[in-house]
Parts: structure tokens; C-alpha cells; sequence
């Protein structure tokens, strides 16, 4: 695993962390996965915790470029 890899899934780990113990999201088809779940799958970057790890990326993107766009045009 990659350095940059390992400071995502850290990431990931700490926002978790910070949700609520009965905090829980449903993955299509593999079914539903409560918060100490998806902090175990996330370390063992397994399908699961990689999902998580895209997922988290991805909102954390569209947030900075939310963020930067109003910074520009607001």
C-alpha cells in the first residue's frame, strides 16, 4: 500500500470515527454495515472498505470544488 493510500484510508478511519455508534449505510447488494464494520473494512482495504474509501474521496472532491467555486464566484 502506498503511502498516499495509507494516509486516505487514515482519513476515512478519522471520519468515521465521528459518526455516531449507530450510524450505518446500505452498499447495494452486500447489505447494510454499521460504523465499526466499515472501519474494519476500510482497514482491511478489502471490496467493502475500498468502496468506502471511493466514496469518502468522492464527497471530499466535490467539496472542494463546491468550496473553491464559491470562494471564486461568490
Amino acid at each position: 500500500m502506498t503511502k498516499n493510500n495509507q494516509q486516505i484510508k487514515a482519513l476515512v478511519i478519522a471520519r468515521l470515527e465521528t459518526m455516531p455508534d449507530n450510524f450505518a449505510v446500505s452498499i447495494g447488494k452486500q447489505g447494510s454495515f454499521k460504523k465499526k464494520e466499515l472501519i474494519k473494512h476500510v482497514k482491511r482495504a478489502d471490496p467493502i472498505g475500498k468502496k468506502i474509501m471511493q466514496v469518502e474521496l468522492t464527497y471530499l472532491r466535490s467539496l472542494k470544488t463546491i468550496t473553491e467555486s464559491s470562494l471564486t464566484h461568490g
